[in-house]
């Protein structure tokens, strides 16, 4: 192991809490990329650490979210509707989801719909999720989705290594991501 493996891993680990609790709250790039890179340079343990990271990072943004709709929800909201790709129809509809089919089922869809995690934190004090039921709904909400992350990009990093060079992969990982981005910041105006 190299010298210096220990504290490149704690930097990883470190950063997919953080992400995690960001993107939880309010930043607007999802945490499966760090954990995709993870995964695709340190493989499937690594990768699946970082994805328990991101999804506790998850459990404390949306916390701080929830918290904060419950003390001022219209700064709340408002905060959240200016969010990339966060727009008031989307609010709208995960809203009549959550009243539809009760908050954990409408979070459960979420990544189905795009409809961001913050959205439902925000809006789950409202639908009558109390903060250790909505904290504890981080795990089954966001988890499988990190994990799936993590054990393809595993698998990727798996097949191509030696077979690409490690800057020409980062490169095409980096420009996937901006293609992505592009394509749903484009399609999810707010």
């Amino acid at each position: 192991m190299a010298p210096n493996a220990g504290i490149l891993r704690c930097a990883w680990f470190s950063l997919a809490l953080l992400w995690g609790a960001a993107e939880g709250f309010l930043f607007f790039v999802v945490p499966d990329v760090i954990i995709s890179l993870v995964a695709l340079r340190r493989g499937f343990r690594i990768g699946v650490i970082a994805a328990l990271l991101a999804a506790t990072g998850a459990m404390i943004g949306g916390s701080a979210m929830y918290g904060w709709s419950v003390r001022n929800p219209a700064a709340a909201r408002a905060a959240v509707v200016a969010v990339p790709a966060v727009s008031e129809p989307m609010i709208a509809k995960a809203d009549a989801d959550m009243s539809r089919d009760g908050w954990l089922v409408a979070a459960l869809k979420g990544p189905l719909t795009s409809t961001p995690y913050k959205v439902y934190a925000m809006l789950a004090p409202a639908q009558g999720a109390s903060l250790p039921a909505w904290a504890a709904a981080a795990f089954p909400v966001r988890l499988p989705r990190f994990l799936l992350v993590a054990v393809g990009f595993a698998i990727l990093g798996r097949l191509l290594q030696g077979r690409i060079p490690p800057r020409m992969l980062l490169g095409a990982f980096a420009f996937g991501w901006a293609l992505f981005y592009g394509w749903f910041w484009f399609g999810h105006p707010n």
